[in-house]
């Protein structure tokens, strides 16, 4: 149902042309679990400021790309904050670390989210609630744990992770 992605941006990358980004990912981007091309970006990371992105897809529909990379562990520790919101006030908005773009998780029934992407343009998506907090919970901890895995010596997610165990409670 829900393909939820993370990705390290190459660190000597620069990006010009979005829709490049979009068509040809693998110039800019290393995905999370690809520990061997980590490992190849490694020596050029700056772990005070990662640049990467999230991936979204519903029954393999593009909800959130490339186009909207940023800071990604932050970006990350954004989206358990929001996920935070949802399950106590019942919604929730966040803005990505470094860039103009909203998030808004609204909830349209009991059981369905409006997931709102505010940019440039406006995205919205209706969404099964626990299903899709449960994915976005689920890529959390991919990121942070695949990063823990790669990078133990340079970066200390302990934080996170233990949020994690605790949402995952939560929604279950």
């Amino acid at each position: 149902m829900f393909q939820v992605d993370s990705y390290l941006m190459k660190p000597q990358c620069k990006i010009a042309d979005l829709s490049d980004v979009v068509r040809n990912p693998q110039n800019y981007f290393v995905e999370i679990t690809d520990s061997s091309g980590l490992k190849g970006i490694y020596e050029n990371l700056d772990f005070q400021y990662l640049n990467g992105a999230i991936c979204l897809k519903y029954y393999g529909e593009s909800m959130l790309d490339m186009r909207y990379w940023d800071l990604v562990d932050q970006l990350w520790a954004y989206v358990m904050n929001l996920i935070e919101e949802v399950l106590q006030k019942g919604e929730g908005s966040v803005y990505f670390p470094d860039q103009p773009v909203k998030i808004i998780l609204r909830p349209t029934t009991k059981e369905l989210l409006l997931f709102s992407i505010e940019g440039s343009e406006v995205t919205n998506y209706v969404l099964p609630k626990n299903d899709f907090l449960i994915a976005l919970v689920q890529g959390a901890e991919q990121f942070f744990t695949c990063m823990t895995d790669t990078f133990s010596s340079d970066c200390d997610y302990s934080y996170e992770l233990e949020r994690i165990v605790r949402l995952k409670k939560e929604l279950h």
